[in-house]
């Protein structure tokens, strides 16, 4: 006879009076079914097949098939007008009979990268934001999709800019990608500013005009203390070192302003679409 207490298993009727298994901390197992095995978690609560795996393949397949109409949606005409600039600007410096230095060289490369930025300060631009906004990818999603279709090709222009250029009119590339990388991002950075808190859908013309109002302020500043020197300058270095500066501090306020706010103000007596209330 088996002593009270006794936690080496159970009797079940069900199985003739034979014991069934038990681990001595929890229910005895029922006849024709094995030791209760406790289903494997990830730390979170989440089982492998209903936990985060599934998630990132059902975003996976959701940004698949955004990929196309995004494409689509790139604003083309702002990008190829802005590129081509870019290109006439960089193939002007094969026009004279003699071969421009590197200061004219220089310059040629910083209008470019301002046309670049303009360009890209509509790369945001999405007539349809409000109709979007709904759509199951958050905005974080739709904004890196258009940036990670844009960089390539941005890539492949300021390749084809710099060799444009005759080799005795190049600048040190280095310094000047350098610059060309901030330009890009301050534009980013406004453009993603301006659709957090704004509920414009095309922020583009605002953007560029905000872009040539900090170049025109850019030129206007003494080189010793701005961002505009020339190679032969002293505080050529420290210069770049505020580029450098620049590119982070734009990097993270993309970053920062990518999300959907969670709440947006509204000026009284106008409707979140620009409408006037009744």
């Amino acid at each position: 006879m088996r002593r009270v207490g006794d936690t080496t298993g159970s009797e079940d009727p069900a199985s003739g009076g034979r014991p069934t298994p038990s681990d001595g901390h929890g229910p005895p197992a029922t006849a024709g079914r094995g030791p209760y095995r406790p289903v494997p978690s990830d730390g979170h609560g989440l089982s492998p097949d209903g936990g985060r795996g599934p998630t990132t393949r059902r975003s996976r397949a959701l940004l698949r098939s955004l990929a196309p109409p995004v494409w689509r949606s790139l604003p083309w005409v702002a990008l190829t007008v802005a590129g081509g600039l870019g290109l006439l600007f960089a193939a002007s410096t094969r026009l004279p009979d003699q071969t421009p230095g590197a200061e004219v060289g220089l310059t040629v490369l910083r209008v470019t990268a301002l046309s670049g930025g303009v360009g890209l300060a509509f790369l945001l631009d999405d007539p349809a934001r409000h109709t979007t906004a709904a759509s199951p990818l958050g905005r974080p999603y739709r904004a890196g999709l258009r940036l990670a279709m844009a960089t390539p090709l941005l890539a492949l222009w300021w390749t084809a800019v710099v060799l444009l250029l005759p080799g005795p009119t190049r600048p040190p590339l280095g310094p000047v990608t350098l610059e060309a990388l901030a330009t890009a991002t301050f534009a980013i950075a406004l453009a993603t500013a301006t659709v957090r808190f704004t509920d414009g859908a095309e922020v583009g013309k605002g953007v560029a005009i905000w872009l040539g109002a900090a170049a025109a302020v850019a030129v206007l500043v003494p080189a010793r203390w701005g961002l505009l020197t020339l190679p032969a300058d002293r505080w050529w270095e420290e210069t770049h070192v505020r580029w450098a500066v620049l590119l982070a501090v734009t990097l993270a306020s993309t970053v920062l302003c990518v999300p959907e706010p969670l709440r947006r103000r509204q000026v009284p007596g106008l409707s979140p679409f620009g409408g006037v209330r009744g």
